[in-house]
């Protein structure tokens, strides 16, 4: 009987053990790579934008702590979300969330799922606003 009892515990401690505790560099795995801005909505005027796949890139790269941001839209008249250039990231994790730091500078909120890329200003680590943007990318 007391054989039972012990299984979901060597269970329970098996599975803890096994959950990585350094989920920083985990997300910023998640960000490394090539992303294409599609969307942009939100702001004090209501801008809901739709831009074609591959025209506005954002660059991450991980190993450096860069982002680079290309940009082959054309026109200045959108909100494209960052202006073209080369930036420092970095994540922040707080309270299992994780938030987008440019140039030492708290940019919004990171949610990355699978294969689209979610950048909410109107959520930061000092509360929320809002007249933020919300950026939505894809790989």
């Amino acid at each position: 009987m007391k054989v039972y009892a012990i299984i979901p515990l060597l269970g329970l401690i098996f599975a803890l053990n096994g959950c990585s505790t350094d989920g920083t560099a985990e997300n910023s795995d998640k960000l490394n790579g090539t992303w294409s801005l599609i969307n942009v909505s939100g702001g004090f005027a209501g801008v809901d934008e739709d831009f074609e796949k591959g025209r506005i890139i954002w660059k991450f790269d991980a190993g450096e702590g860069t982002l680079a941001v290309s940009n082959n839209y054309g026109s200045n008249d959108n909100y494209y979300g960052l202006p073209i250039g080369t930036y420092t990231y970095s994540l922040l994790e707080v309270e299992g969330q994780y938030y987008l730091q440019l140039n030492d500078k708290e940019v919004g909120e990171v949610v990355v799922a699978r294969s689209k890329f979610l950048l909410d200003q109107n959520s930061t680590t000092s509360g929320s606003g809002a007249d933020g943007f919300l950026l939505v990318l894809v790989r």
